[in-house]
């Protein structure tokens, strides 16, 4: 660096004499040869001032001009490795997203649905008439896989209604193991809209797993399907013995939502005098 700078210094200052000579020669020679031009004589020190300034503009005109095309160099160096850069985020997003629904699809291969339905209605019909509700927590969670396997599921988008359907019959569950209830109002005022799979389900399972099921303010849930718009919310105290978690679940909740939704959804939730409440709205179309 120190080099860089020295061999600059001495460009510059050759430059210098060589200006400064060359205005010498071109003034004693329009001297001596009687030119009407008026010319300033080479001993005065007005003539050494002069020479030094119009070197100083000249140079600070060529180097103000070097210095800008450096600048729009470096900056479309810069515009080319942020576009670089984001293009390689975007190719590893899309293979984050291939590499999940290959582990889908492996998972998928693996079970074999038919076998695992008709074995969860065979135990359904043996215990439906001694235990009416071991029956129908069996018929839930088969719903549950049923959903959660079936091909659709592996799709961008799958029907509101069956989404909420998914999310019904896994409350179902969760009060018959918990014994609780909960306030639940689920209003669907258009049916033929679309949503992102097993989205939804993440935040609801959130409820059970850090609520406090044994409040006698009960956990509130509660979606409405309007105007081409979906809004979940939800309410419900923190369990006393509660251990913070990662926030894993709600984080990857809004990774999806941004990927798959961009500006089209809010998503808050705070924590306020150990109660947890959350709010999720998406424009739909």
């Amino acid at each position: 660096m120190v080099l860089d700078y020295a061999i600059l210094l001495i460009y510059i200052s050759l430059e210098l004499v060589g200006f400064y000579i060359c205005n010498v020669l071109i003034n004693e020679y329009l001297l001596l040869s009687g030119s009407p031009i008026n010319v300033i004589d080479t001993s005065s020190r007005l003539f050494h001032l002069a020479a030094v300034y119009r070197f100083i503009y000249i140079a600070g005109l060529s180097t103000a001009y070097r210095i800008a095309l450096n600048l729009l160099k470096t900056q479309k160096r810069n515009l080319e490795f942020i576009t670089e850069t984001l293009t390689h985020e975007k190719e590893k997003d899309i293979l984050r997203t291939e590499l999940l629904s290959a582990k889908l699809s492996l998972l998928r291969s693996q079970v074999n649905p038919h076998f695992l339905f008709n074995s969860l209605n065979s135990v359904y019909n043996r215990i439906r008439k001694n235990d009416p509700n071991s029956a129908e927590y069996v018929m839930a969670l088969a719903d549950l896989m049923r959903y959660a396997l079936q091909p659709e599921t592996a799709t961008d988008e799958v029907p509101v209604e069956s989404e909420l359907e998914h999310i019904s019959n896994y409350l179902k569950l969760q009060l018959m193991r918990y014994g609780t209830e909960v306030d639940l109002k689920i209003t669907v005022e258009e049916a033929d809209l679309k949503i992102a799979p097993l989205l939804l389900i993440i935040i609801v399972e959130n409820v059970f797993q850090h609520g406090d099921l044994k409040n006698v303010n009960r956990p509130l849930i509660k979606i409405l399907v309007s105007k081409g718009e979906l809004v979940l919310e939800t309410k419900n105290f923190i369990r006393s013995d509660h251990r913070p978690g990662n926030g894993v679940g709600l984080f990857n909740v809004r990774k999806r939502l941004e990927y798959q939704y961009k500006y089209r959804f809010e998503f808050d939730y705070i924590t306020d005098r150990q109660i947890f409440k959350l709010k999720l709205q998406i424009k739909l179309r």
